[in-house]
């Protein structure tokens, strides 16, 4: 189980930043003039999801190629999110859950995919591997 952790050391890393985002009051967010550009939320769960998926792709050692690896663990990742969409509504007064971010978030994990199989997100991480 500890190998794990070190295995998805980023991935894990990674996610508990997201999940700080957003889980924190929405009263706690400074203000900047790009949340006036509209649904730039969907942008960002789509950029902070695509970001994950590709690091988590690429650090994925075992089964680099194996479709059925990559699907569980966007899967988990998918679910993950989730959670944190349940959370948002239960948890913090001033956020709320919203299908479309679910959307935003399982589109970001597709383009992570995509984009660690253009590039060749193990590449990346080779030379953090011991």
């Amino acid at each position: 189980m500890l190998s794990y952790v070190f295995q998805y050391k980023f991935t894990i890393l990674l996610l508990a930043v997201i999940a700080l985002l957003c889980l924190v009051p929405g009263e706690n967010i400074p203000g900047s003039f790009l949340f006036s550009i509209p649904h730039i939320d969907k942008i960002i769960h789509m950029s902070m999801y695509a970001a994950l998926g590709f690091v988590a792709l690429a650090e994925s050692r075992r089964d680099q190629s194996r479709l059925g690896m990559h699907v569980l663990l966007l899967l988990s990742i998918f679910a993950l999110s989730a959670m944190i969409e349940i959370l948002q509504a239960t948890m913090v007064a001033t956020r709320s859950a919203e299908w479309f971010d679910l959307l935003a978030n399982f589109l970001g994990l597709i383009g992570g995919y995509i984009a660690h199989r253009l590039i060749g997100g193990w590449r990346i991480f080779r030379f953090l591997r011991s």
